[in-house]
């Protein structure tokens, strides 16, 4: 190879690696701990539980198995889940109101990633209905929807960091930028928390904005209500904000503290808040930590056909 061209690579190559060098100013790169996305509970009919087709006159019993895998990244206990049956009359059925509705046998544990980052998934479990039987006679081929309401209790935790300076508005970013937008991290879960914001209110005083934000199938409700079907409990999410620094005052939040309480979420989304007194004698960065809970409501459904007895 030419001499000339051989010595004008290795010039580029140190060029290249010189800059590289001078941009790196120190600033640590941040790692998701998380494995997100959307999903908490995926819920999904067993095969042929319900059949597609059944006969009337007590001639085809069969169960409604309702398979429940914890996908996202909170563990349930099995009592913070409550799985119901609708769409069907029970007695029509030859069962009780009680026989519709049932919590599964055993917790189900979370999907999650583990210190070598490899994924380990969530627990699976199914609630049956058993026994089935349609009583009565139907007047030809009669379809039936059969319906699976699954509430169950849920969280996200939000991990985002701050930039604590000795003087707020010194403009010297080498180690952190004060005034930015910041990178959020949000476990598996169908509530999330975008757009966390941080800026200067004065040399000793940040303030932060974040927006939860809820785009998904499903339904929120007040932690602890079961999702009972009331005004005053739906779209309410609890929020609680940790900065681990004392003098942290979020707008916004009722029946708490300054830095926890409900809020309530308007076509899927609220801002809120946050101002932090700042008593520093150095520059460093900060994490914060964001938790919501709520209780969470999904359904699917399918249709059973019933067909009479020739």
């Amino acid at each position: 190879m030419n001499k000339r061209i051989v010595a004008l690579f290795l010039l580029i190559s140190v060029l290249f690696l010189t800059g590289c060098t001078q941009n790196n100013t120190g600033k640590t790169s941040q790692t998701d701990p998380f494995i997100g996305g959307t999903n908490g509970l995926v819920i999904s009919f067993q095969k042929d539980a319900p059949p597609a087709e059944v006969f009337d006159s007590r001639n085809f019993p069969f169960d409604v198995e309702v398979k429940l895998k914890n996908d996202g990244e909170t563990d349930i206990k099995k009592e913070d889940v409550v799985v119901k049956i609708s769409g069907v009359s029970p007695a029509d059925f030859g069962l009780s109101d009680a026989d519709f509705v049932k919590s599964p046998t055993e917790d189900l544990s979370a999907t999650k990633k583990d210190a070598q980052g490899t994924v380990i998934e969530g627990v699976e479990t199914t609630v049956n209905f058993p026994n089935f039987l349609y009583q009565g006679k139907v007047a030809g081929n009669s379809q039936f929807p059969i319906w699976a309401k699954v509430c169950y209790k849920y969280g996200t935790i939000t991990i985002s960091q701050l930039c604590i300076k000795e003087n707020l508005l010194s403009s010297d970013d080498k180690i952190c930028k004060v005034t930015e937008k910041k990178t959020d991290f949000n476990s598996g879960a169908p509530v999330s928390i975008i757009e966390f914001e941080e800026s200067a209110r004065g040399k000793d005083k940040l303030g932060f904005t974040f927006k939860i934000q809820h785009k998904v199938k499903g339904d929120i409700y007040k932690q602890g209500t079961k999702c009972a079907s009331d005004r005053v409990n739906e779209n309410k999410v609890w929020v609680n904000v940790d900065t681990g620094i004392s003098g942290l005052e979020c707008a916004g939040l009722s029946e708490g503290t300054a830095t926890s309480g409900y809020v309530v979420l308007f076509e899927g989304e609220k801002v809120i808040r946050c101002t932090q007194q700042v008593t520093s004698t150095t520059d460093y960065v900060k994490q914060v930590r964001i938790d919501l809970t709520y209780d969470y409501l999904d359904d699917i459904s399918t249709n059973v056909l019933v067909k009479p007895i020739v």
